[in-house]
């Protein structure tokens, strides 16, 4: 019911994706992630990674809801495992888009990402145990001009050295709130990080 400004684009639908992500002009169901930019893929990803959700049974609330509003969309992928049905990791994270006022932001913010307990970044693919490739946090238009990194993730520790230093530390993300703005095309502004895993 709001139009979301996608780097000087409107947007007024969206595809919800499994793995940590949404994205405007088509679905993905890729589970390994690149680090942006990327020409591939346009997606806002809180956490683009290897989720699975396929067993309920393991851990009550897991899943990936959201909540639509007049201003604001909110999707949480809650106690979500890591694939092939794994849940003895779990991730907790929260993505919001608004049409550019909504309060559940910064004033001039119109992203956020929002993180709680963050135990894994890959699936089995990569060797298992919930760790091996990286996973991948930010924005991508897919034109390699619009897009911004926060950080490829592939450890268990608090390290983070940067968007495009070495892979970072799962858990620096616990309690992370981070809001930006993709209303103007051209001009990667970076994030405000709010660090509350003092």
């Amino acid at each position: 019911p709001f139009t979301f400004n996608y780097y000087g684009t409107p947007r007024t639908s969206v595809f919800i994706n499994n793995n940590g992500n949404i994205s405007f002009n088509s679905p993905y169901s890729t589970f390994t992630a690149n680090p942006f930019p990327d020409p591939s893929y346009n997606m806002i990803a809180p956490f683009w990674a290897d989720a699975d959700t396929r067993d309920f049974s393991q851990t009550l609330g897991s899943g990936v809801l959201y909540k639509i509003t007049p201003t604001a969309m909110i999707v949480k992928w809650e106690n979500v495992g890591y694939f092939d049905m794994h849940f003895d990791k779990l991730n907790t994270f929260q993505l919001i888009i608004t049409d550019g006022t909504d309060t559940l932001l910064p004033a001039g913010k119109n992203v956020g990402f929002c993180y709680g307990d963050m135990q894994w970044t890959t699936g089995d693919i990569t060797g298992g145990g919930g760790f091996g490739s990286h996973a991948t946090v930010g924005v991508n238009q897919g034109n390699g001009i619009d897009y911004f990194q926060v950080g490829t993730f592939n450890q268990p520790t608090l390290a983070f050295d940067g968007p495009y230093n070495a892979p970072d530390g799962v858990d620096w993300l616990d309690n992370q709130g981070m809001y930006f703005n993709t209303s103007v095309s051209g001009n990667n502004i970076p994030p405000i990080i709010i660090n509350n895993n003092i």
